[in-house]
């Protein structure tokens, strides 16, 4: 389970509360430059937070914690750069995310995939994405299609 409790992030995020359950998909949907990635960088330990908690399965995201709870966590980014020798086909947003999802990790963080997306492709993004939750994992994800639990910044 994935707590965020007044959570505020510099200009962007202000105040933010939202749980999202074991086996629960939440969208999260906005504006470019609405903060988006900024949450997800959050959640995962990267940049800090201004004021309030974030909690993984009740316990406490810390600047020293987060290396350990991200061993837990499976990211898509919305861009991946590959370093020279590697298979760029392998590292697309598809691969990526359904890599995320057969991992069995207990927290998915997924970025919103680069733009422009065929409708064939954000139905594969639907089906994985509710795949992962099937198998109970928690899924916070840019998804302006997740119409259920959506937040919006």
């Amino acid at each position: 389970m994935l707590e965020l409790h007044n959570v505020t992030i510099g200009q962007l995020i202000h105040s933010l509360s939202l749980t999202v359950g074991d086996g629960q998909l939440v969208g999260i949907s906005g504006s470019q430059g609405s903060g988006k990635t900024t949450l997800l960088r959050a959640v995962l330990g990267l940049i800090p937070i201004d004021a309030g908690h974030i909690s993984i399965d009740g316990e406490l995201l810390t600047p020293k914690s987060a290396p350990y709870f991200r061993r837990q966590m499976a990211y898509v980014p919305q861009h991946l750069s590959v370093p020279e020798g590697y298979n760029k086909l392998d590292a697309n947003y598809l691969s990526l995310l359904r890599r995320a999802v057969e991992s069995d990790k207990s927290l998915l963080i997924v970025d919103e995939p680069p733009q422009p997306v065929s409708e064939d492709d954000l139905q594969t993004i639907d089906q994985l994405l509710r795949h992962a939750t099937q198998r109970g994992a928690t899924v916070l994800a840019v998804n302006s299609r997740i119409m259920q639990n959506q937040v919006r910044l």
